[in-house]
């Protein structure tokens, strides 16, 4: 989480988290193509995650599908909605 919360306030802000797995997908693009193949994210997804994340199904997940996922994850762990993991 310490990684996560710039701005040392204890909580991961929607922003942070945001901009933290933006540089994540940019990390995880080993090639440089703008997409991630499973031999980019074997190490981070499962085979399903893998497909789940690839909304149109093309063996590859772009910058937009990974940033949907993730930001979904978010919300699912913001339990009461205010915007922040504690």
């Amino acid at each position: 989480m310490d990684r996560l919360d710039a701005n040392t306030s204890k909580t991961v802000e929607r922003s942070e988290y945001e901009t933290f797995m933006g540089t994540a997908f940019g990390s995880l693009d080993k090639n440089k193509d703008g997409s991630l193949q499973s031999d980019e994210t074997v190490q981070i997804l499962t085979v399903e995650q893998f497909t789940l994340t690839d909304a149109n199904n093309n063996g590859r997940i772009s910058r937009s599908e990974f940033m949907q996922r993730v930001m979904a994850d978010f919300a699912t762990a913001d339990h009461d909605r205010d915007g922040n993991l504690q």
